[in-house]
């Protein structure tokens, strides 16, 4: 289930975002936080798979227009990876948003084009 992300989450953000590649300096992740919370059209959404109680993922994504979407971080805790949970993390975003186009950056779009491999 994905949740809207709230500032009192500041924590449980950063250690998720810290799982993502690009971001291992407490510096960066604070400015990445800092970049969505102050930006109307970023949106940062944690994740709790079905019957789990614990949130295991993170996704942040920017509406660029009514019908499109860049998804700019998407990160799992590593004792869920290999699981394809990524992959229903953005199956609910793309539930959410039915009627938008999903794309990537340099960090994401390989992996989204698993995902859409995977759905084909």
């Amino acid at each position: 289930m994905l949740t809207y992300y709230r500032k009192e989450q500041r924590k449980i953000a950063m250690g998720l975002l810290s799982f993502h590649k690009k971001m291992t300096e407490y510096q960066s992740l604070l400015k990445e936080i800092d970049m969505y919370e102050n930006d109307e059209h970023l949106h940062l959404f944690l994740w709790t798979p079905d019957d789990e109680q614990n949130i295991q993922g993170i996704i942040g994504i920017e509406r660029t227009t009514i019908d499109e979407l860049i998804v700019h971080d998407i990160s799992i805790t590593p004792s869920f990876r290999g699981e394809n949970l990524g992959f229903e993390l953005l199956k609910e975003v793309a539930s959410m948003y039915p009627e938008t186009k999903i794309y990537g950056t340099k960090a994401t779009s390989a992996y989204l084009s698993k995902w859409k491999e995977h759905n084909e």
